[in-house]
């Protein structure tokens, strides 16, 4: 075996030009799978970090006709003793409950309705990082201050700033209007469009007043210690809620986010796809032309008692050679390219703003994101490609025939 790996590797230099102008081919389309992959991991990664970590969780507990109908009576029971009973599970990193509701929110000049979300800032904080998607003030206070936070293209719309004050108008649960004063803290960006521009948050104590609702949730976002697990998750939670509570996933809370989720592997499936049917024609032309050359020195081989499978090892292993070396150039190509769009990203801005997707307001400037796990898909990707690529070339050898093999080349 030893001998035949010497021989593919000479072989391979017979014609160094052209083994070298297919490795480049080939090692181009491995750098541009690695940063195409690269940034689409880093898309639906921002995508995933908006659409579950920041709103949906890993999973959700809720009265089971809330979703539906959304009434502001459907809350979870024993809400506090409830949330205390997750928190205590041990693949729980963390738990928050939120409240919901619709008001108006109305500035100095100007109104419009908008979403209410009442939360508590310490435990949301872990959960959401709602924190840190304050763009311009300061998150909420610990404690019920009537305070709230708008989306900045709520502010916008109203005319707010840091220190104005607003009033909320909403009805409550029990039928009566609800409306008070909030003093605005700061402004927020989530990433998700309809939040950002029609979104408020505000201290969880507030809400249930406003909306007249003392201590009650409609549900509770759970964020466990391994995203891939779930559904092992979601059986320890329903262990320890009210009977008759609802208990979701984050995929059957939400089946579209789900959806677009499941996309990301088949999109980076069609990259290799496209890429390297491109150039396995390169690894096919190049070894065919190489058995075409060396027909009467294969005959000769054959003649002096080589069998046909010893030569379909020569000729794969002349194909495995040269995915190798345009492996390790590709890799040195796609590892630059993919540090310039981690570190520097790639504009994909129109009038200054990132472009929205399903919802999501990508940022501007999108960075990618590499895994080994891609890496490794490419690289195996390539030495396939590369083998079934060399079959029929190397099949052709095998087959053929010593004496006629032997007078090609007189």
């Amino acid at each position: 075996m030893w001998m035949l790996f010497q021989l593919a590797w000479r072989n391979l230099w017979r014609q160094g030009r052209r083994s070298l102008i297919t490795a480049t081919a080939m090692s181009v389309a491995v750098a541009m799978c690695m940063a195409m992959i690269a940034f689409n991991d880093g898309m639906y990664g921002k995508l995933f970090n908006v659409m579950v970590e920041q709103q949906l969780g890993h999973v959700q507990v809720h009265h089971p006709d809330y979703p539906k109908a959304m009434l502001p009576y459907d809350t979870v029971p024993e809400a506090t003793a409830t949330l205390e009973r997750i928190e205590a599970l041990p693949d729980v990193v963390a738990a928050a409950a939120r409240l919901n509701g619709a008001g108006l929110v109305g500035g100095k000049v100007q109104a419009m309705g908008a979403q209410l979300v009442g939360l508590d800032p310490r435990r949301d904080a872990a959960v959401t990082k709602a924190d840190q998607q304050i763009v311009e003030g300061r998150f909420l206070a610990e404690a019920p201050a009537h305070e709230i936070v708008l989306g900045k293209g709520l502010a916008k719309e109203i005319d707010a700033r840091v220190g104005d004050s607003v009033v909320i108008v909403t009805q409550a649960a029990d039928g009566s209007m609800g409306n008070d004063v909030y003093d605005v803290v700061g402004f927020f960006s989530t990433g998700s469009a309809q939040m950002d521009k029609g979104g408020t948050m505000l201290h969880l104590t507030d809400l249930q007043e406003l909306l007249a609702l003392p201590g009650q949730v409609h549900g509770i976002t759970v964020i466990g210690d391994d995203p891939d697990a779930v559904l092992t998750l979601k059986d320890h939670v329903k262990t320890v809620v009210p009977e008759g509570t609802e208990v979701l996933t984050w995929q059957e809370a939400s089946p579209m986010a789900a959806q677009l989720m499941s996309t990301q592997t088949a999109g980076s499936a069609i990259f290799l796809g496209l890429v390297f049917t491109v150039a396995s024609f390169g690894v096919l032309n190049t070894m065919l032309m190489s058995v075409f050359e060396r027909t009467r020195e294969l005959g000769v081989l054959k003649a002096i008692g080589m069998r046909p499978g010893r030569i379909v090892t020569l000729v794969v292993f002349e194909s495995l050679l040269l995915a190798a070396l345009a492996g390790g150039i590709g890799l040195v190509l796609g590892g630059f390219l993919d540090y310039l769009l981690v570190v520097y990203g790639l504009d994909v801005s129109s009038n200054g703003e990132g472009m929205s997707f399903q919802g999501v307001q990508l940022d501007p400037v999108m960075r990618g994101e590499v895994h080994a796990s891609s890496i490794a898909m490419v690289v195996i990707a390539l030495l396939i490609v590369s083998v079934v690529a060399s079959l029929y070339p190397a099949f052709r050898a095998s087959r053929l025939v010593p004496v006629e093999a032997m007078r090609v080349n007189d």
